[in-house]
């Protein structure tokens, strides 16, 4: 592994990196289930933004529409969502919430991972685990109005 140069926006990315390997084989190893990485990462911000359409979905998840209909077939094929017309500002939209099979899942699941990251946050004191997600936010936010996202 090489040291650290400094570079923030480096660290971040390669940090990134690590995280998502780690998420993605952690998922793997401690799943008892027919979902994809990719498709428990969509029921797991379906917990916590309900009745979302996919634009947002996919703004949420900086994925592609396109890509994440295919992941949204899957898992309404599965049972786990349910996708039924809305009205937003007078226009229809398709929203999207989980099923009693796709809260069940989550629950089985979201156990251990919630698990996983209380550990990691007892790395930090809790004044520097909050410092640190607030420059997160701060950062994060100031590159998303600094580039021009469209989610086709």
């Amino acid at each position: 592994m090489t040291q650290n140069n400094g570079d923030l926006f480096s660290n971040i990315g390669h940090t990134s990196k690590i995280l998502k390997i780690f998420a993605i084989r952690f998922f793997n190893k401690h799943k008892n289930t027919n979902v994809s990485f990719n498709e428990f990462d969509i029921i797991h911000t379906l917990k916590t933004n309900q009745n979302i359409h996919q634009r947002d979905l996919a703004k949420i998840l900086l994925r592609g529409t396109a890509n994440l209909s295919k992941d949204l077939n899957s898992l309404e094929q599965k049972k786990l969502i349910k996708r039924f017309i809305d009205i937003k500002n007078n226009r229809m939209v398709k929203k999207i919430q989980l099923t009693d099979l796709g809260n069940k899942l989550y629950n089985e699941i979201g156990v251990i991972f919630e698990k996983y990251a209380k550990d990691l946050e007892n790395l930090y004191t809790e004044e520097e685990y909050k410092l640190f997600n607030s420059y997160l936010d701060r950062l994060k936010n100031k590159l998303t109005e600094s580039v021009n996202m469209v989610f086709e």
